[in-house]
């Protein structure tokens, strides 16, 4: 990836975040931030935006090794305390229609684990991560 479109994912993810934290009132906490860099998605890069935490981290995990395409878990890293035992949705866009189920977020890590009961998720194109 060169720098050119480096800097225009950014730009587009600082766009994204800047709209959700205008509409305000729709959030379940006072902030949000996402930690989680766009290059964690193995094989390529996906937008990833969090509402109502701070997220450290998202790491996949595929069905379909080592092509790396069809999202089969994603294990999500809170960075404090203040998401504990709160059970967060994901919507992934992109591909195939899979519904994701997440694990109430541990104190111990901070960590929630999204598993789909199906099919593995390809062609995804960004995560939507919130916690209420």
């Amino acid at each position: 990836m060169n720098l050119t479109k480096r800097a225009k994912i950014m730009v587009g993810a600082v766009a994204v975040v800047g709209a959700l934290a205008a509409a305000g009132t729709a959030f379940t906490s006072s902030g949000i931030t996402n930690n989680a860099g766009s290059t964690q998605f193995v094989g390529g890069t996906v937008s990833q935006s969090v509402t109502g935490a701070t997220l450290s981290s998202v790491a996949y995990t595929f069905g379909d090794a080592p092509a790396n395409t069809a999202v089969h878990s994603a294990l999500l890293t809170f960075a404090d305390s203040n998401a504990d035992a709160k059970t967060p949705t994901v919507a992934f866009t992109g591909g195939n229609a899979v519904a994701f189920t997440c694990t109430a977020i541990e104190a111990t890590g901070h960590t929630s684990t999204c598993t789909t009961a199906g099919a593995d998720r390809t062609g995804v194109t960004s995560i939507a991560i919130t916690v209420a």
